[in-house]
């Protein structure tokens, strides 16, 4: 972890930077005295304990893959119409998606593979960063609903080819939304050098337990120990873009229109017309 103390546009910012999600939760785990980190409130943070959450988010966390299954399986008619330069259909016994028609018909080989050809895409690669900071109100339901449109959103960057670069940052403010010093923990999720580990990653932008345990927990023991007197701050929007450079800007859920997680595949289909990818 480094750390970063500046003042940026007239914002004092206090700034916690991991290189990895595993490096985040170890600063977690070594929390010496962990206070709303480690409670027992499992309605909040969908685990029972600081360790509880370490745990998961090092072996990775599977519940919302069929959720992110379903929504991918309903993008993959969208990006045949939309990418048919750029995906080929191939037709064998078996693949990720049944052709209707032909299991309809009796052909043996119903099954689809898209398979990627080579795009000017090739090589590129997209930087996203999440902002995972909200506020009590907002429940597990909507952090989870939000992360599973992310987690699909780059899954599909994945197929398509381009490389995925992922953060996570947790803004917090001092006075009210938006308004005082920041403190900010930002993890790199996800190297576009890396394969995606999709359970890591859901973890990191879907689980409560990121804010709630993890987040909690750098605050506890962070540089700005004056935070958790009795407060954890207030969500801000994020203020670490400079670090990161990011193509893809995902708000605190605070800010997130219902656009999103109502019409998530038309989101993700703008997303990634605005992108120039398709």
């Amino acid at each position: 972890m480094k750390t970063i103390n500046d003042t940026v546009n007239g914002v004092q910012r206090d700034i916690e930077v991991y290189e990895s999600l595993g490096e985040a939760v170890r600063h977690a785990q070594n929390n010496p005295a962990p206070r709303s980190s480690n409670s027992s409130d499992k309605e909040f943070s969908l685990t029972a304990s600081l360790q509880d959450a370490c745990e998961l988010a090092t072996k990775g966390w599977s519940d919302v893959r069929p959720q992110v299954d379903k929504l991918f399986g309903e993008l993959e008619a969208s990006i045949a119409m939309v990418l048919d330069e750029s995906y080929s259909i191939r037709f064998d016994y078996s693949g990720d998606s049944v052709d209707m028609g032909r299991y309809m018909s009796g052909d043996p080989e119903c099954m689809m593979d898209y398979v990627t050809e080579p795009q000017a895409r090739m090589g590129r690669v997209i930087k996203v960063m999440v902002n995972v900071a909200n506020s009590a109100r907002i429940t597990p339901k909507q952090i989870m609903d939000r992360g599973v449109v992310v987690v699909a959103l780059l899954d599909v960057l994945n197929k398509l080819g381009v490389g995925v670069e992922l953060w996570t940052e947790m803004a917090i403010a001092d006075k009210y939304v938006d308004d005082g010093k920041r403190f900010s923990q930002l993890v790199k999720i996800h190297d576009s050098s890396e394969m995606l580990d999709v359970d890591s990653t859901m973890f990191a932008i879907a689980h409560p337990s990121m804010l709630r345990r993890i987040g909690f927990g750098s605050i506890e023991q962070g540089n700005r120990k004056d935070l958790s007197n009795g407060c954890y701050g207030y969500p801000s929007k994020m203020i670490c873009n400079d670090i990161v450079n990011a193509d893809i800007m995902i708000e605190k859920l605070q800010d997130s229109s219902e656009y999103m997680t109502k019409s998530p595949v038309q989101w993700v289909v703008d997303t990634l017309n605005g992108l120039d990818l398709i």
